[in-house]
């Protein structure tokens, strides 16, 4: 079984993931790790999702897991306008519950994004180049053939463009965690 075969068995039921994503798997699939700094393409085969929203199932299907970073925290496409994921915002859940941030507008860009060479796209300070950018020079020469995708040097305009046309991922979660358990996180 392939990397996206194995994502896309633990997504959200109907979920239709973009192309990218699956072209990515199989890249890394041929390729192997590090693709990113510490970043993980991994499907959600142990309820990760469920678990960070307490088990509720409504919550937990607004969102199709399909990475995470080296403490746990999740990557996923956040489904704002139901299961067609294909240009839904990407975004970072903390695995703290906190640092939950919308990082791209789309996977697409979250490609460009990832193609930077961050060790966790969460806790980094996107306004300044990575630590490793060579963890992730394969991948940029990938994604500039591939795609024509250029990478910029850091990851916060694509952030603050992602941030100016998606909602504020942290407020819904904040609304919802208030709605369950009647107080503030």
């Amino acid at each position: 079984m392939t990397k996206f075969e194995r994502i896309a068995g633990n997504v959200p039921p109907g979920t239709r993931l973009p192309d990218e994503l699956r072209l990515l798997c199989d890249y890394l699939d041929r390729s192997g790790y590090p693709i990113s700094g510490c970043m993980k393409l991994r499907p959600d085969d142990f309820g990760g999702v469920r678990a960070w929203f307490d088990g509720d199932e409504d919550m937990a299907n607004t969102f199709a897991y399909f990475g995470a970073g080296p403490d746990g925290s999740i990557l996923a496409l956040w489904l704002l306008h139901g299961p067609d994921a294909t240009t839904a915002p990407v975004v970072h859940l903390g695995s703290e519950g906190g640092n939950n941030v919308v990082l791209a507008k789309d996977f697409r860009t979250f490609m460009q994004l990832f193609g930077v060479g961050y060790d966790e796209l969460g806790f980094d300070d996107l306004t300044m180049p990575p630590g490793d950018p060579a963890s992730a020079e394969r991948l940029r020469g990938w994604l500039a053939s591939e795609f024509g995708i250029v990478c910029p040097e850091t990851g916060d305009g694509l952030v603050a463009e992602a941030k100016a046309c998606c909602p504020d991922v942290e407020e819904v979660i904040q609304r919802w965690y208030e709605a369950r358990f009647g107080e503030k996180t």
